[in-house]
């Protein structure tokens, strides 16, 4: 009786301890469900905020051309000229404090905005400007570096992809000023203290988009190469 009653003690143990890993996995798998789920959603969120930012740059723009038009024809209003700032800052909230445009590409899915600097917060939910290089415009004679992480904690939303891009493919930036779309021209890998490849060249406006590579070793840089598109209504 009493070997009875060990062995039954021993069972009940064993069913406890199976129960327990069984509750454990479940757990597990609802926090793993939860964490891509919020993961998901974080990254839509993202991408909306830039879009509507996006968006709004655009209209803007148009605001203020037709601002010039009637002040160049006399019927300017008074403020009228200006980014409607507060208005911004309104739907997309602190995304827009520092943002100097946005860039576009629709081949992977991106919609980053992009910032003055290079800094760690800077580039945490964007695209930076390399130190020593132009900002995004349609000027010719400069270069624009932008600077983005690959993959991450923003997966997608980062340059991650930026290598499946080929020549021809197109990128887009919008800034309050102006829409400026480029075609890749070419790809190269360099050591990260390169900067010889970021020159300006005569009658060029030119884009380089810089992550690292390989992912995730990430020991040199990735420089996908882009130039201005100057005829844009011929874009298919």
């Amino acid at each position: 009786d009493l070997e009875k009653m060990r062995n039954s003690k021993r069972k009940n143990q064993t069913k406890k301890k199976g129960k327990l890993f069984i509750y454990i996995g479940i757990i597990l798998v609802l926090f793993s469900v939860s964490f891509l789920l919020y993961q998901k959603y974080k990254l839509h969120s993202m991408k909306d905020k830039a879009t509507s930012l996006e968006s709004l740059l655009v209209k803007n723009q148009a605001k203020n051309n037709k601002a010039k038009s009637d002040k160049q024809s006399g019927r300017e209003k008074t403020g009228s000229e200006t980014i409607d700032e507060t208005s911004i800052q309104g739907e997309v909230g602190e995304i827009y404090s520092s943002v100097i445009g946005v860039i576009r590409i629709d081949k992977i899915g991106v919609v980053l905005p992009i910032v003055e600097d290079t800094k760690i917060k800077s580039l945490k939910d964007g695209a930076g400007v390399l130190e020593g290089t132009d900002l995004p415009s349609s000027n010719e004679n400069t270069v624009t570096v932008l600077a983005g992480h690959r993959g991450g904690r923003n997966e997608e939303q980062t340059f991650l992809k930026i290598d499946k891009l080929k020549d021809g493919d197109e990128i887009k930036i919008t800034t309050k000023e102006e829409v400026l779309h480029y075609k890749v021209v070419g790809r190269e890998i360099i050591e990260p203290t390169d900067w010889s490849k970021f020159t300006r060249q005569e009658g060029k406006t030119r884009l380089i988009l810089m992550t690292c590579h390989p992912y995730p070793q990430n020991y040199q840089r990735l420089l996908v190469k882009a130039e201005l598109i100057k005829d844009v209504e011929n874009i298919e």
